[in-house]
């Protein structure tokens, strides 16, 4: 996070819904935890909200309807018809993935994940000594 930036409360933006509310105020309350709280990073922390619910709610639809599903189509060869049944993923599975993917870059970049942590105890990442450092 830029030190440039000034602390403060984190309002969520007035598009998100009440379950994106309860996540936004969640996450903001670890920003503020870490004083690094910002109005300057309420999108995207309003953004990293929105993503964690569409998670939620595309496993929700996969444990109920499952990963897969059948399609049926038919066509005439010599005459006759003959049905094909396809057994193809679900649309949910590929946003899950994407959704997945977007909500550990949004983390990234707010800083909260497991190396992030670790840098943000540390101090920052410390320098060690290469051997190769003299070429």
């Amino acid at each position: 996070m830029n030190e440039d930036v000034p602390l403060g409360p984190m309002i969520a933006p007035l598009h998100l819904s009440d379950i994106e509310r309860q996540h936004f105020a969640a996450i903001a309350q670890i920003l503020e935890a870490q004083k690094r709280a910002s109005p300057h990073y309420a999108d995207h922390v309003g953004l990293l909200a929105l993503r964690l619910s569409q998670i939620a709610r595309y496993q929700a639809v996969l444990e109920v309807e499952g990963d897969t599903f059948k399609s049926k189509t038919s066509k005439k060869i010599e005459g006759k018809e003959v049905v094909f049944e396809m057994i193809r993923a679900r649309p949910e599975v590929a946003m899950l993935s994407e959704a997945l993917r977007h909500a550990q870059s949004l983390l990234g970049e707010l800083m909260l994940n497991p190396s992030a942590a670790l840098k943000l105890a540390t101090g920052h990442k410390q320098q060690q000594d290469n051997e190769f450092d003299g070429f």
